[in-house]
């Protein structure tokens, strides 16, 4: 080529760089335009995953997935209201005279045919009539973190008397939704959100985590100290918005500390990783948080342990996590005891 032909160095610099920045803007754009994360909920959670349980839930573009609103399954005994909670229509305002208690968990709140707080409902109908409004607000697949941002987002309002807290388990999996992350940076951690969202880099990060947890190196969804830090974030808010939380510990129906083969296959722990070990370091946060807060704890692992132990489950070889029916009556008494001991009227007239 000659010297006259040659194009100078810095015109194309210039024009790489261009080209650099005419590629970012469009894949900004297409980022923008094209739902990829409604793609993603379809594939692992959605029309497309092949979960016999994805049928009760539906896209959220915050959460990633929620209870499908306003929708009902007969043959599961599953209604799910407008607000996104598990039961009959509620008001938005507290019925006079009544105890607004909301059931923050993931599937051990959603619960089977018989959840645990329809069953709480029955007892404390019985127990102290027309005085305790039960609101069954667990999501299947949800963490302690999914369940801070919806009460803050959307639950918050229902202005609630107390919020008990049931999670856990999914915390201590292993990474499925890198989204936690970004909600504990800005709800828990305090830190400012960029100045700029870009939706090419989220997509980029997140494929990063993605590929970096299909070779077997994803992380904990939840740490141990981001949880301790979540439930911590609850008691605040307690302070704030004038509602009390009650901490629950998750029992389990492990065999001689044994980890299910199928949680590793299915990448819920990693191999080497121990199930109930874990599970004991995420009740130990909870025993410590409700101990430091001076709040109400249903140690439910321990009562699970002294009264029955495996036997609270339907088959705790195959799903050593979800109690059968006996096993969620025995929760709902026990949260019976402890809300009738919270508002009993001496409690109350001390309070006041």
């Amino acid at each position: 080529m000659s010297e006259a032909r040659r194009v100078p160095l810095g015109l194309r610099l210039a024009l790489v760089a261009a080209g650099l920045m005419l590629g970012i803007a469009a894949g900004e754009a297409l980022f923008r335009v094209v739902p990829f994360e409604r793609v993603k909920y379809e594939i692992r959670y959605g029309h497309f995953s092949g979960n016999l349980v994805s049928r009760f839930l539906e896209y959220d573009p915050v959460l990633t997935f929620r209870n499908r609103r306003s929708a009902s399954f007969p043959d599961a005994g599953v209604r799910i209201n407008s607000l996104g909670l598990r039961g009959d229509e509620v008001s938005i305002v507290t019925p006079v005279g009544k105890l607004r208690v909301l059931c923050l968990g993931d599937s051990c709140t959603f619960g089977g045919l018989h959840p645990y707080p329809a069953i709480l409902q029955s007892l404390l109908d019985r127990r102290a009539p027309g005085r305790f409004e039960i609101l069954n607000a667990g999501v299947i697949g949800y963490t302690s973190l999914h369940g801070l941002e919806w009460l803050e987002r959307d639950l918050a309002s229902l202005r609630p008397d107390v919020v008990t807290l049931y999670f856990g388990w999914n915390d201590m999996w292993r990474e499925k939704d890198s989204a936690v992350r970004a909600w504990f940076k800005s709800r828990v951690a305090g830190e400012r959100p960029p100045w700029m969202r870009s939706y090419l880099w989220e997509a980029v990060s997140r494929a990063l985590v993605f590929a970096r947890n299909s070779f077997g190196f994803s992380q904990l969804q939840v740490t141990p100290d981001q949880y301790r830090a979540v439930l911590e974030r609850f008691a605040a808010i307690g302070r704030e918005r004038g509602f009390t939380p009650v901490y629950l510990t998750a029992p389990a129906g492990f065999d001689d500390d044994h980890t299910p083969d199928w949680l590793v296959q299915q990448g819920f722990v990693a191999r080497g990783d121990s199930a109930p070990a874990l599970r004991r370091a995420y009740n130990q946060v909870v025993i410590d948080v409700a101990s430091r807060e001076r709040l109400p704890i249903v140690d439910c692992a321990a009562d699970f342990e002294r009264g029955g132990g495996r036997a609270l489950f339907e088959d705790p070889d195959r799903d050593p996590i979800h109690p059968n029916e006996q096993g969620y009556r025995r929760i709902a008494e026990a949260l019976a005891d402890e809300l009738l001991r919270l508002n009993a009227p001496s409690s109350a007239s001390a309070s006041r």
